[in-house]
Order: C-alpha cells, then structure tokens, then sequence
C-alpha cells in the first residue's frame, strides 16, 4: 500500500507542475485523497453486515471489527436468539376427538440443548404422560375445570422431533401445540408458573413474579367455541400458532421481558364461556 501510494504521489506532484493551480488542486484532490485517507476504524455499525476490506461484521453487536469475535459484549447483553424471530425456532399443532393419545411431529429434529415447550390438553381430565422430542418431561402448570389448559417443558437432545401426550381417562378432545426455543438455559429454566378459570371477562391466570431478567413469558387461554380472544395487553405479543378444535378454541402468545417483577397478562374473549389460562416464564441465558 505505501509503495502504491508512493507511486502515486510522485505522478501526481509531475503533473501538478505542469498545470495551473486550478489543475494542481483538482488532480491532488482526486488522484491522492484514496492514499492519504485513514485505515478502517473497528467499531463502526454494519446493519447490512458488510465492512471494509479487512475487517468483519461481528454477529454479536453487528460492528466492524478486526476479527468477528473482537467485540466487547455487555455482561448483561440480551441473547443473541432473545428477539423473536430468532428465538422460537419451530412449532407444530395437532387436535383429535376421542382419542386418549396425540402426537405433534415438528417439521425438522429440534437442535440439543433447546427446550420444547408443550401447551394443550385432554378436555376429560390432567393428562397423565408427555414424552418424546428427545427430552425429560415436566408439568410447569395446569388447569382443568373448564377447556383445560397444560404446559409441560423438556430440554432436548436432539434425537426426535415427535412428541406425545396421553392420559388414562376416557377417550376425549385432546389438542396440542409444541415448539422449540433456544437461548435458554438447559438446566431449571422454569423462573415462575401460574393458571387460574373463570366464566368473566378479563380472562387472566393471574401473577407471577420472575426473579430473573430476560426471560421468555408464555401466556396461555382456551375457551368453548364460538369464541375469539383480542390481543393480551399489557405489552406487546406475538401469537403462537392457535389451534381449532370441533368444540374449542386454544391461542397462546409470548413476549421478552429484561427486567424481573411481576406478570400478569390478560386477555378478551368474544362471548361469556368457561375459560382456562395459564402463564409462564423461562430464564434466557445470561
């Protein structure tokens, strides 16, 4: 670069002495400015991930950098998966009449370490076993008075993307949805869980109060059809994949939160029925 840059200085100095300063000016100015400008600095935003030649865009803070993993994260940073197109990875729904076992397939096998979350129900009773998807079942929380309303969580390994619900009752309406989510923690990602029913408007399953910041809060309902929910409020959520059954209707939505204390999401619904709602929270990695 310097003996390019020599070069072309001293072609420049020759033809300035050859032509008036006007010219002088002009051709120092467009022939010279490329070998006098400075280096690439790092640091710099690439929002369309692209940099000066020698440096790369650094997917952790989207900057210019030296090397991509040059850059300095905050201690307390939102993963990187903690935006919501990111974070949920797949889901898959399914629902059935007089059945006492259902089954959601998800459209790829879900990556080790992510945590599938399971939200559904047997309309005759608890049910009594989650199992597949490569994970370790738990029941986060329930309600069974009205349409019923479960989550269950596991942390897969990968090895199935299959997962089954069952129960010992008779056969009866089941549904279900399940979907992956990374950024996680694998170990006691469960930071808070609760459900309540009612027959009135405003459909809510009460508070929980998180103790961790940056976490994945899931807010659950079903109800009878013919039935609709608004939006939950307060804050801002994005729907899950609802699902319709012959008789009832189950929606669920989902939010980041960056700061522990409580939640207590509600929800309308379109026609006075009796209705179930849970709501729970998920540590993000730290």
């Amino acid at each position: 670069m310097l003996n390019i840059c020599s070069v072309i200085r001293h072609a420049c100095d020759w033809w300035c002495r050859r032509r008036s300063w006007v010219v002088r000016w002009l051709l120092a100015l467009v022939g010279c400015v490329g070998c006098y400008a400075p280096e690439p600095q790092a640091g710099a935003a690439c929002p369309a991930g692209v940099c000066p030649e020698g440096l790369e865009c650094s997917p952790a803070t989207n900057t210019c950098e030296v090397r991509a993993v040059d850059a300095a994260i905050p201690s307390d940073a939102t993963p990187l998966d903690a935006s919501p197109g990111q974070l949920i990875r797949q889901q898959g729904t399914n629902h059935a009449e007089n059945v006492t076992t259902l089954s959601v397939t998800l459209p790829a096998a879900p990556a080790a370490d992510h945590l599938l979350i399971m939200i559904g129900a047997n309309l005759s009773g608890s049910l009594t076993t989650v199992s597949g998807g490569g994970a370790i079942w738990s029941r986060a929380v329930s309600s069974v008075i009205y349409s019923n309303v479960e989550v269950w969580y596991g942390t897969t390994n990968g090895s199935s993307a299959t997962v089954t619900i069952g129960m010992s009752q008779t056969a009866a309406p089941m549904w279900m949805s399940v979907s992956e989510w990374s950024g996680l923690v694998p170990l006691g990602p469960l930071d808070g869980a609760h459900a309540d029913h009612d027959t009135k408007n405003p459909i809510t399953a009460g508070s929980i109060t998180t103790l961790h910041d940056h976490d994945l809060v899931l807010f659950a309902a079903t109800t009878a059809l013919p039935n609709s929910f608004t939006s939950p409020a307060p804050g801002t959520w994005t729907a899950l994949q609802g699902i319709t059954t012959a008789t009832h209707l189950q929606n669920a939505w989902y939010r980041i939160v960056t700061t522990s204390g409580a939640q207590a999401p509600q929800v309308l619904q379109s026609r006075a029925e009796g209705w179930e709602a849970a709501v729970v929270a998920f540590r993000l990695e730290p």
